[in-house]
């Protein structure tokens, strides 16, 4: 079987097969997955587009491969991330089936791909909104609770305090309880020494835990 019909098999499978091979085959599927798609970048992209999220989806294997094997498919995965969270939006597949976003490396994405770093935490942000299904809000922090572990302070990327005021509109104005909490932590974790003033339009310090601890008494 080729690349495609070996996903094929995993995706019919719900991975069961993929979960019990051992890392050394696993590994070198993924090396050989990358490969395929340095040669076949198209046909790889098609068979992601005719793929829907699901709660085993092959499209974990092609997202690890991708992020953690290679640096040349950043963009690709990019425009994956907007096209889950997008059926998600529309209701075209459940918001928990976002969490296969997960298996995303983001690692050298950060360190040698900023730009596209930034625009996927830009998305992802940009898609909270307090009229969100609950679920869906749920969902979005904790992938950016993943993919803001690569942020340092020290690179001072500017669109954190637009980041920040996003998650913070959650935090404060959402109707559900569970997602402001969910958001406060999401806030919490992105880095004790990060902070914003009142109207989110620059970065400071003291803490960002200080800092939000005074917006919530």
């Amino acid at each position: 079987m080729d690349i495609i019909q070996q996903l094929e098999f995993h995706e019919k499978d719900q991975l069961s097969k993929w979960i019990a091979s051992e890392e050394k085959t696993s590994r070198r599927f993924s090396k050989d997955l990358v490969n395929f798609t340095n040669e076949n970048p198209d046909k790889i992209k098609n068979y992601c587009n005719n793929t829907l999220p699901r709660e085993f989806s092959s499209l974990s294997i092609v997202y690890e491969a991708l992020s953690e094997f290679s640096v040349a498919h950043n963009k690709f995965l990019l425009e994956e991330i907007k096209r889950v969270i997008s059926l998600a939006q529309s209701k075209k597949i459940k918001p928990e089936y976002i969490e296969v976003l997960e298996d995303i490396e983001t690692e050298d994405i950060y360190s040698k791909d900023e730009a596209i770093y930034i625009e996927i935490i830009n998305f992802i942000t940009s898609a909270l909104h307090i009229d969100n299904d609950e679920k869906l809000n749920l969902q979005l922090l904790s992938l950016l609770d993943w993919f803001l572990i690569e942020y340092d302070e020290d690179d001072a990327i500017s669109e954190v305090s637009i980041w920040i005021s996003r998650m913070k509109n959650l935090a404060e104005n959402a109707k559900q309880i569970e997602v402001r909490e969910e958001a406060k932590d999401a806030l919490d974790n992105l880095d004790e020494n990060l902070s914003f003033n009142e109207n989110a339009s620059t970065l400071e310090s003291p803490s960002l835990l200080s800092k939000i601890s005074r917006f919530f008494k």
